[in-house]
Formats: C-alpha cells, sequence, structure tokens
C-alpha cells in the first residue's frame, strides 16, 4: 500500500499544524511503506508475519504524526517497530495487522479516530495516543466501549488515572507530574534555586508538569516569582522572555517538541540570562536532534523524565539503546522518550496476549484485560506493574544537557528516584504555590 506524504524531516524544525489533517494510515502486514522515498521514516508494520496461520489480528493505534509532537511520534513508532520484530508480527499463532490512525495532538481528533477504529474497523484493542490532553479525552470515550481495551502509548496527564479512571484503560508508564515531582526538592536543595518563574503550554500535560514540580519546590521552601501559559503550538517567546523578572534563580520550563526548539532558540535571541530548568520533554533527542541553534540554551540545563540518559549504567537500557541503533540507523543516536513509551506499552500488551493465547474477541476482551492488570515484567527501564488505577509506577531520572567528546550535546545522569508512585492530586493550571 502506497502512504501519502505524512512526515516533516526527520531533524527538520517541526512545523505548527493549522487544522486537523484527515489523515489516515492504514497499514498491512504485507506493507512496505517510506512516505519519501529516501529510506528515512519508521516502518510503520515493520513487515510481516510468514509462519502464523491463525486468525489476524488487527490493533488500532493512534499516534500524533502531525504537529508540534510529529518527530516524538515518528520515534515512537520506531519502538512499536522493535517490538513488532521481536514477536516476528504474530502472537500466539495469530499474525498481526496494525490500522494506524495519524492524530495531531487535540482531544477532539484523537475522539474521532477512536470512534472510527471501533466503529467502522471493529478493532477489540487501541493502543495510542502520544498527547496529555488526548488521553484524557480518549480515557473518557473509553468508558462508553468497555469492550474495547486500551493502552496508552505515551500521554502524561495525570488526571487520564485518577479521575473516575475507566476500568479498560491501561498506561504502563508514569506520568508528568510523577516525572517532574523529584525536581521540586532537588532545585532546591541540590541546585540551590529558592525563588522561580515557570513557563508552560496550557493543556493537561504541562498543567500536570508545573504541579508536580510546584509541589515539591514550594515544599522545600521555594518561591514562585511569575508563571507564563502559552497555547500548545506557540512559537514567539520573545514577549514573555522579555518579563521574566530579574530577581529570580531560574525559569522551570514545560514545553515540548517544535514549541522547544523555538523557545530555546529564542533564549539565546532575546538573552535568558537565568538557568533553565527543564521539563521532561523540553531537552529530549527529539530536541537536540532538531536543526536550529540552541546549543549555549541547552548545555547546563537540568531536566528530569522516565528515560536515562546515555550513560546509564542499567544493562537492560543500554541492550535497548543498543537495540535501537542497530534497527533504525537513521534514527536518533539514543531513543528518545518517545520510542521508550510506546516500547513498553506495546510490549505490555503483546505480552498479556501471550498470556490469553491471543483470544480477545470472544470475551469481549475480559480475559486479556485480567492478564493486563496481572502482569508484572522487567522493562529496559525497570520493572512494571500497574496499580489500583491501571497506573505504573517508575524510576525518575534526573540529568544534566552536557558537550559529548565529538562536540555535540547528550546527557549526563545526576540523580534517579527510584519507584516513584502517583500521587492523588489532579494538577490544573497553577499560577502560584499549590
Amino acid at each position: 500500500m502506497t502512504l501519502p506524504p505524512r512526515f516533516p524531516p526527520l531533524f527538520g524544525r517541526l512545523p505548527t499544524l493549522a487544522a486537523p489533517l484527515a489523515l489516515v494510515l492504514v497499514l498491512t502486514a504485507c506493507g512496505q511503506s517510506d512516505s519519501d522515498g529516501d529510506g528515512d521514516d519508521p516502518n510503520l508494520d515493520g513487515g510481516a508475519a510468514e509462519e502464523a496461520d491463525g486468525d489476524e489480528l488487527v490493533i488500532g493505534r493512534i499516534s500524533a504524526l502531525e504537529g508540534a509532537f510529529a518527530d516524538g511520534a515518528e520515534d515512537g513508532e520506531r519502538g512499536v517497530e522493535m517490538v513488532l520484530d521481536e514477536y516476528d508480527h504474530q502472537v500466539a499463532g495469530r499474525p498481526i495487522r496494525t490500522i494506524v490512525e495519524s492524530s495531531d495532538t487535540t482531544p477532539e481528533t484523537a475522539v474521532d479516530r477512536a470512534r472510527k477504529l471501533v466503529e467502522q474497523d471493529g478493532v477489540d484493542i487501541i493502543h495510542g495516543p502520544l498527547s496529555g490532553s488526548e488521553g484524557v479525552a480518549l480515557a473518557d470515550y473509553a468508558t462508553s466501549v468497555p469492550d474495547v481495551t486500551f493502552v496508552d502509548a505515551a500521554s502524561g496527564s495525570a488526571e487520564t488515572t485518577l479521575e473516575d479512571p475507566a476500568d479498560n484503560y491501561f498506561r504502563w508508564h508514569s506520568e508528568g507530574a510523577m516525572w517532574a515531582a523529584p525536581m521540586g526538592p532537588y532545585a532546591v536543595e541540590e541546585l540551590g534555586y529558592e525563588r522561580v518563574a515557570t513557563l508552560a503550554e496550557d493543556y493537561a500535560f504541562p498543567h500536570s508538569q508545573i504541579g508536580g514540580f510546584l509541589d515539591g519546590f514550594c515544599g522545600a521552601g521555594g518561591e514562585v516569582a511569575e508563571t507564563f501559559w502559552v497555547p500548545l503550538g506557540e512559537s514567539d517567546y520573545s514577549s514573555i522572555i522579555a518579563q521574566i523578572p530579574e530577581d529570580i534563580d531560574a525559569i522551570y520550563v514545560s514545553v515540548g517538541g517544535s514549541d522547544a526548539v523555538d523557545f530555546m532558540g529564542q533564549a539565546i535571541d532575546f538573552g535568558v540570562d537565568v538557568p533553565i530548568i527543564g521539563g521532561s520533554i523540553l531537552v529530549d533527542e527529539t530536541v537536540l536532534g532538531a536543526e536550529g541553534e540552541i546549543r549555549d540554551a541547552a548545555l547546563g540545563t537540568v531536566a528530569s523524565g522516565s528515560i536515562p540518559t546515555a550513560d546509564a549504567d542499567i544493562p537492560e537500557w543500554q541492550d535497548f539503546v543498543s537495540g535501537y541503533q542497530e534497527m533504525h540507523p537513521d534514527g536518533f543516536d539514543v531513543p528518545s522518550n518517545f520510542a521508550l513509551l510506546y516500547y513498553n506499552s506495546f510490549k505490555s500488551l503483546l505480552l498479556s496476549l501471550e498470556e490469553v493465547d491471543g483470544e480477545v474477541e470472544e470475551d469481549g476482551g475480559e480475559a486479556l484485560r485480567a492478564a493486563m492488570t496481572d502482569l508484572e515484567w522487567d522493562s529496559p527501564i525497570g520493572p512494571l506493574a500497574l496499580n489500583e488505577n491501571r497506573q505504573a509506577a517508575s524510576d525518575v531520572f534526573i540529568y544534566e544537557i552536557v558537550e559529548d567528546d565529538d562536540g555535540g550535546l547528550t546527557t549526563t545522569q545526576r540523580h534517579t528516584a527510584e519507584g516513584v508512585e502517583q500521587g492523588d492530586a489532579v494538577w490544573e493550571r497553577l499560577d502560584d504555590c499549590p
């Protein structure tokens, strides 16, 4: 099947989407894809199952291949491709076919795509989405289709699994507030920052990041001088940079994708002269690998998130990095947060499908969901299991952007917060200490 052009250049500055696109990617186990013919795009189906002779298992997938996080979603697809390769594109004798719906990070589009997968394609399993507000919307939609099993790919709003969590929605990664929580006290106690400003996109995931950070930061004695909120897709930070107070020790920034590239570039152009504390996707691989001069702003930035650094002494992580680099020589130097989260979530699904011999349709997915509830496994970042809200806990890594031996940018580990559990607060927009 020939796919329509969809991906921006892998390492290029990311475009901002003006309106949702009705882009539908239907990938079969026999299909191969490369949108621009240069070999850089991930192979979303990854190949074919040659030996499986059971009934085809169709999995619906929703991935934000348009908009500010398109590069992240593209790297997430590389993580899924790694899982499919491990399983030879089959599970319990059933060949796997994926139907991939492209979203644009808006909740409306994510739900529209999910309805299409359920009502038109008849899928019983959906893997996705990427962005926080999408996850909140899909978890709400999940309550209306209880026989469909949802496995979150990478969305990080705390609300998704805290506020009336759907019985059929599973999240195998920690969320934005959990990723930011250890940084709050660390900023006060280890970095010596007592007074900060914050800058974040105004939607569910950054709400969780700011809430998690300020909860710990203020609890350790820190003060908030000013808060700035921008819409997702903001490209002009000049007026905000001009308003950054002079009497602060640092600014905490929770923006990602193309917004992060734009902010970091303009931080140099317009002279941000205080240290930057990074949210979990401000200086990830998708940003550090982008074109544009962000080097001076990124160097020395300390951030926290779910992914270990390139030099982390974690054998399972190093095996994952090696596998990624071998399978995706045109990908990033180190897999991004999205590659890891897509990998862990999709592998959790296939491990659970193995437990029920690939049966999904006969009992409305009840056995699959029971298997997933009981599943525990050792992922590239450590053991994973779910709590009563079907939400995982994990280690959180605090790292710094440094120069590598070749003069490029890389990360080095500063601290690991082990087994960070989800809190009980559903964070909304904060303009001061909670």
